[in-house]
């Protein structure tokens, strides 16, 4: 069937499927031609339209609330304003797609690829994002709180002014990724790739950074303290009369995990720091500035811990002697 006249054709289709008219099915919808077909404001919710193509369709602020598109081809529809609401959009493809103002919620998006999708000021929240391929996707101002994005690939996309409190980012890819004036509160973040991310200006309050990679990137640094050699100095506190106690982030004045050292030896900066951000993200931030990456498992056991705090310590140490030895203008090898 040609394009012309098929809006009539399937809105009509869909309406006797509705009232459940004789011969109307829902197997019946897949004999119609959905590329580039032209449904704006349609109703189609709770439809069961899996794997079909549908790429190119104009589905602006249709009904798709509960429907099962899982598998299906909407790479570069326009389906801003479509009420997705609790949809399956499992490994569905959505390269390119308009999605712009359309409510997500609490939608079932694992596995899609929503590379270069456009996802400003969508509703994404509770959304199941795990293992989606978001690369260069428009997220600005986009609410994704509480939202599973584990394991998704952000890359270069735009999450300027994005609610991700709460969200579940582990893992995740945010290399390069516009997160200034982000919502980043409670979030997730442990083992995240946020090397040369924008996070100027993001909230980051309580979020868990644990293992997470930031280098080079872009934040309010002149505000975080910076500790020379941290783990050195933190392996120095600890041969003195300092203890180790990965349990608990502070015990007493003596008595530290390895976050809550780093915030400690930061002097008062580090205080006011942890105040702002809670001793995770303010560890993380410090130990960045301080040059060792990538962040450290807080969570580590002792033995665990210790062990890395060593280990780095000898790199620090060694980096230092090197600059100290060419500065003297001495030749090594």
């Amino acid at each position: 069937m040609s394009n012309n006249g098929v809006l009539a054709s399937i809105q009509g289709y869909v309406e006797g499927l509705k009232r459940r008219d004789e011969g109307y099915t829902e197997e019946g919808l897949r004999g119609f031609n959905w590329h580039k077909v032209e449904l704006a404001g349609c109703d189609l919710s709770g439809f069961d339209l899996r794997e079909l193509d549908m790429s190119g369709a104009d589905l602006r602020g249709a009904n798709l609330r509960d429907a099962n598109l899982s598998q299906a081809n909407l790479s570069e529809a326009n389906l801003r304003g479509a009420e997705l609401i609790g949809a399956d959009l499992y490994d569905a493809m959505l390269r390119g797609a308009n999605l712009r103002g359309a409510y997500l919620r609490e939608a079932n998006l694992k596995g899609a690829d929503l590379s270069g999708a456009n996802l400003r000021g969508t509703n994404l929240r509770w959304a199941n994002l795990r293992g989606a391929d978001l690369s260069g996707a428009d997220l600005s101002e986009a609410n994704l709180s509480g939202a599973n994005l584990s394991g998704a690939d952000l890359r270069g996309a735009d999450l300027s002014g994005a609610n991700l409190s709460g969200a579940n980012l582990w893992g995740a890819k945010l290399r390069g990724a516009d997160l200034s004036g982000a919502d980043l509160s409670e979030a997730n973040l442990r083992e995240a790739d946020l090397s040369e991310a924008n996070l100027s200006d993001a909230d980051l309050g309580e979020a868990d950074l644990s293992r997470a990679n930031l280098r080079g990137a872009v934040l309010n640094w002149d505000q975080i303290p910076l500790v020379p050699n941290i783990d050195a100095t933190i392996l120095s506190a600890l041969e003195g009369n300092g203890t180790l106690d990965m349990a608990e982030w502070h015990i007493c004045d003596t008595t530290h995990c390895r976050a809550g050292w780093a915030v400690v030896l930061a002097g008062e900066e580090g205080r006011k720091l942890e105040e702002q951000l809670g001793t995770n993200a303010a560890a993380a931030l410090i130990y960045t500035k301080s040059d060792s990456h990538p962040v450290p498992n807080w969570y580590a056991d002792n033995e665990t811990a210790l062990e890395d705090i060593k280990h780095r310590a000898e790199q620090q140490l060694a980096a230092s002697q090197l600059v100290s030895l060419e500065e003297k203008g001495i030749e090594i090898g």
